[in-house]
């Protein structure tokens, strides 16, 4: 019989040798031990406390009193301030009034077998005849780009570039290390995500103003004139931080969500055999992706408004928070067997899309349009499988998901 001797100086010795690189690489060893020994821990690295459990992360989200919204000193340099994840009060429920309705599902439900239904079969169609495809770049992330960018009115923005911007506003977010001063220690990360904003600015600026004068049907012109009195519509600058949240975490989600429920099904063939012939068994898959590889993992963060501590940890205000969603979806108090994709698995509710006040807008449109995207793709190719001439890289502990999904059928 061993004993756990681990004490808090050791934990703190150790966590002053883990690396952003390590994070992104392989995070599942390291906040298996977090949620272990240090719940809610300081990652010198990341110049920021991270909390890994449950209970940790359901208790910091949803407590209002002691912690506002998230923001970081990344968040400001990549999307400006004034954001919807780090807004609250009146601010923050006048951003969402504007940018939650064309989201819920009695705005949405008409669009998903008129609009997104034959975008995913255009996409397809792209690749039935090829007898292979890398399903990141040749369609889940083209459709789920298409299908979230049309919503929001960026109709003439063609889909690689929908694509280039994500990639790069995510690339400039998972620029996240730092020194003991709290400076990045790679301020060059920043320069794609730069590059990426000027073009969104430049995008945005004729068609904000024709949508200022001239309203139509798309979420951006409700995003400018909900709630506002006639003539005085929000400006740019107002919508512009919460618009790059958008493009970065919502064009992405449908897309990350098919590659981690289809990467979980393919670590139990006998599982995806049953999904591909019967995809009504879809919702229970996709819910199960979510949980297993969260594509936002620790992207959402809050603030202390004053001196709080939880266990050993004291956090101070000004302090990021980071919210490890994807730790909390395998903590082993809560899931059995959780590093395990389980399509069986009894019902739970998981923390992929966050919790409380600021969980995501596009909580109940981007399943919806995963579960499209894989309907399609296992009626057009049963015998869809990985292609083991090729590994599949996963990255990122903020967003994480596959890089590439290289994959065969007969």
């Amino acid at each position: 019989m061993t004993t756990n001797h681990t004490t808090a100086g050791d934990t703190q010795e150790w966590l002053a040798t883990v690396t952003v690189e390590q994070l992104e690489n392989d995070p599942y060893p390291i906040f298996e031990r977090l949620r272990r020994e240090a719940p809610v821990a300081w990652i010198p690295a990341a110049h920021a406390w991270v909390a890994s459990t449950w209970e940790a992360c359901r208790t910091i989200a949803d407590d209002a009193t002691n912690f506002r919204g998230g923001t970081s000193p990344m968040h400001e340099r990549v999307l400006g301030a004034d954001h919807i994840l780090g807004a609250e009060g009146e601010t923050h429920q006048d951003l969402r009034a504007a940018v939650d309705p064309p989201l819920k599902p009695r705005a949405f439900r008409p669009l998903l077998e008129d609009q997104v239904r034959p975008t995913v079969r255009r996409y397809l169609e792209a690749i039935r005849g090829q007898g292979k495809a890398e399903l990141m770049a040749d369609y889940f992330e083209p459709i789920s780009v298409r299908c979230v960018g049309d919503v929001i009115g960026l109709t003439d923005v063609d889909s690689d570039t929908l694509r280039r911007w994500f990639h790069a506003l995510a690339r400039g977010i998972a620029n996240t290390a730092m020194d003991a001063e709290g400076r990045f220690t790679n301020p060059g990360g920043f320069a794609p995500a730069d590059e990426a904003g000027a073009e969104i600015r430049e995008v945005l600026e004729p068609l904000v103003a024709k949508l200022s004068a001239e309203p139509d049907g798309s979420a951006l012109s409700h995003y400018l004139h909900h709630g506002r009195p006639h003539g005085d519509p929000r400006t740019l600058e107002q919508l512009l931080p919460s618009l790059k949240v958008i493009i970065l975490g919502g064009l992405q989600e449908p897309g990350h969500q098919c590659a981690a429920t289809f990467l979980g099904l393919t670590t139990r063939p006998e599982q995806l055999k049953r999904v591909t012939e019967d995809t009504t068994l879809l919702p229970r898959a996709l819910t199960e992706g979510l949980r297993w590889m969260s594509p936002v993992f620790s992207a959402s963060s809050r603030l202390p408004l004053r001196e709080i501590t939880m266990g050993e940890a004291t956090m101070r205000p000004g302090q990021t928070v980071w919210l490890s969603y994807g730790s909390a979806n395998r903590d082993e108090t809560v899931f059995d067997r959780p590093d395990v994709f389980d399509l069986d698995r009894a019902t739970h509710p998981h923390l992929a899309f966050g919790t409380g006040r600021h969980i995501c807008s596009g909580s109940a449109y981007a399943p919806q349009v995963a579960r499209i995207a894989l309907e399609e793709l296992f009626a057009a190719f049963p015998s869809i499988r990985l292609d083991s001439a090729h590994e599949v890289p996963v990255w990122g502990w903020l967003f994480r998901g596959p890089q590439r999904l290289d994959v065969l059928w007969d």
